[in-house]
């Protein structure tokens, strides 16, 4: 993947530029290929929610992050959306923070590439990478991969529905995407996984309503019922609670 400006990363169908983390959601999933991972994917929103992090007063990166906070006069919105690109490029591609490059630390190249060294250290390791409690997170048989693309299309329509910007948006995909993570762990079906996503796009929009035709609910729905629905909702439930605790300092 060749490094560009993330202005000429994706286009919508009037030539309008997406913002920062639709445009590298849509990168990602297709550079994951035509079955993304939602693990893969989970990586790439923490990376970027890390990032993002830095450039806020309360937010926290995850336990697989590296804590920084940068003063106030170094919070410009090119430099956050800069750093948050410069992290998914990072993680997409597998590089080492320090390869190629003699960014500062605290430069946006350089917050974006040290945060993606650290998750792929925790990837590399093996280590669980999850929000979701390892005691909660039984194995059980069959892989949801296309509702990955399914979701983020959702959670995309949401976006420009809501008029979001990058602050709303990293939180938003940082959720939905740990949610479907950590619930194809848990069950490894297709309901339940979208019963997660559902959840947590419930929580962040504070209702079910997709538009005028449809709920989150019936999205979920559509990938079939089970016992693993109520699963998928507490699944859910979780993420979405842990992620809003990162964002809001309180981890």
């Amino acid at each position: 993947m060749d490094r560009q400006n993330i202005l000429e990363l994706e286009a919508d169908g009037a030539g309008t530029h997406l913002a920062t983390v639709r445009a590298w959601n849509a990168l990602a999933l297709r550079t994951l290929g035509a079955a993304p991972s939602a693990r893969a994917l989970a990586l790439v929103h923490t990376c970027m929610y890390n990032a993002w992090a830095a450039y806020d007063d309360n937010a926290r990166q995850t336990a697989h992050g590296v804590a920084v906070r940068l003063p106030h006069a170094a919070r410009d919105a090119a430099s956050k959306a800069a750093a948050m690109g410069h992290a998914a490029h990072a993680v997409l591609a597998g590089l080492d923070a320090d390869a190629g490059t003699e960014a500062g630390p605290f430069t946006p190249e350089g917050i974006g590439r040290t945060q993606a060294a650290a998750i792929l250290d925790v990837r590399h390791r093996d280590q669980p990478f999850a929000l979701m409690p390892a005691e909660v997170r039984p194995a059980v048989a069959a892989r949801p991969l296309a509702l990955v693309e399914v979701w983020c299309d959702v959670a995309q329509r949401v976006s420009i529905r809501d008029g979001h910007d990058d602050d709303r948006d990293v939180l938003l995909f940082f959720a939905l995407a740990n949610a479907l993570a950590d619930a194809d762990d848990a069950a490894r079906d297709g309901p339940g996984a979208a019963f997660a996503a559902a959840e947590v796009l419930r929580r962040f929009t504070g209702s079910d309503r997709l538009d005028a035709a449809a709920t989150f609910t019936d999205v979920a729905r559509q990938a079939g019922a089970g016992p693993a629905q109520e699963v998928g909702r507490k699944i859910g439930a979780r993420v979405f609670d842990k992620a809003r605790r990162y964002w809001q300092g309180r981890l």
